[in-house]
Formats: structure tokens, C-alpha cells, sequence
């Protein structure tokens, strides 16, 4: 008998909690078709001016110097490329490359206003290829210089030639 009036008065409680959570909801009308206002058709204009737009400004590269690897007092430098070439119509290209018979330990590419690129090798390599490039109307100059270490035993990693 205790049994059964508990099922009741817990049946009695589930259904008076959801009469109240429904009538909350109507309350402040949650899912029962609340009125959505529309802004734009009782104001015809969304702004009324037309909004300032600036003109976005070019944000050049902020790359103008690459430094690989760490120079130390044992380095010696075995290339040194200086360059300075006026402004073309059309910009600059300009590649380096260079071959050696020591391990690099540090490869410095400086320029004024130039993008430089490292294609392959550097740091850690007998080779690399650079390319640098001047935007139209840019003056061309800079410097690209490579340092291997004097007691470079390290053996050459592997590289496949096509």
C-alpha cells in the first residue's frame, strides 16, 4: 500500500513539474511563436549614411633578411655574393647557387628591400639555391654569404640527382 502511494505522489509531482516549466515557457513565450521584430522593414535604412571604408593598406613582407644556422669563431666564409641593381619596370629575379666540399653552418641572405627565398639546401648541406626578388620599381642590393666550419667531418646527406 506505501508502495503505490508513492507512485501516486510522484506522478502527481512529474506532472505539476511539467505543467510549471510550461507555464514558464508561456510566460516568457519560449518556442510559442514569440513576435520576431523586423528592424529593416520599420526602418527602410539599415545605416543612414553610407559607411567610410578606408582603403585597405599593402603590407609588404616582413622577411627582408634570412639568417640560417649559427655562426661561430671557427667558420670561414666560402661564398660571398654582393649585389645592387637599379629599379626595373618589370622587378628583379636573381638566383645563387653554390656547390662546396664542407658541411654549411651558416647562411646569411641580406637585402634592402628585397623577398628572399631559400629553393634547397642550406644549413647542413654541401649546396644551396636562392632565389631573390625585387618588386617593380625596387633597387636590387644585397648581400648573400655562406660560412662552413674548418673542421667539417661530417658526411653528406644524401641527395638524390635528377
Amino acid at each position: 500500500m506505501y508502495w503505490i502511494f508513492l507512485a501516486v505522489i510522484i506522478q502527481i509531482h512529474c506532472w505539476k513539474g511539467l505543467e510549471d516549466g510550461f507555464k514558464y515557457e508561456r510566460l516568457h513565450m519560449f518556442g510559442l511563436g514569440r513576435p520576431l521584430v523586423n528592424l529593416r522593414s520599420e526602418n527602410a535604412y539599415a545605416y543612414p549614411e553610407e559607411l567610410v571604408t578606408k582603403k585597405q593598406i599593402y603590407i609588404r613582407s616582413p622577411y627582408r633578411s634570412i639568417y640560417q644556422g649559427v655562426r661561430s669563431k671557427r667558420d670561414h666564409r666560402v661564398y660571398n655574393k654582393k649585389f645592387l641593381y637599379p629599379p626595373r619596370i618589370r622587378g628583379h629575379h636573381i638566383f645563387c647557387q653554390g656547390v662546396f666540399d664542407c658541411v654549411l653552418t651558416h647562411v646569411s641572405i641580406e637585402t634592402n628591400a628585397s623577398i628572399p627565398f631559400i629553393l634547397r639546401g642550406g644549413v647542413g648541406y654541401r649546396h644551396f639555391t636562392i632565389a631573390i626578388r625585387a618588386d617593380p620599381g625596387e633597387i636590387l642590393s644585397g648581400r648573400v654569404k655562406a660560412y662552413c666550419n674548418q673542421n667539417s667531418t661530417t658526411p653528406t646527406p644524401f641527395i638524390h640527382r635528377l
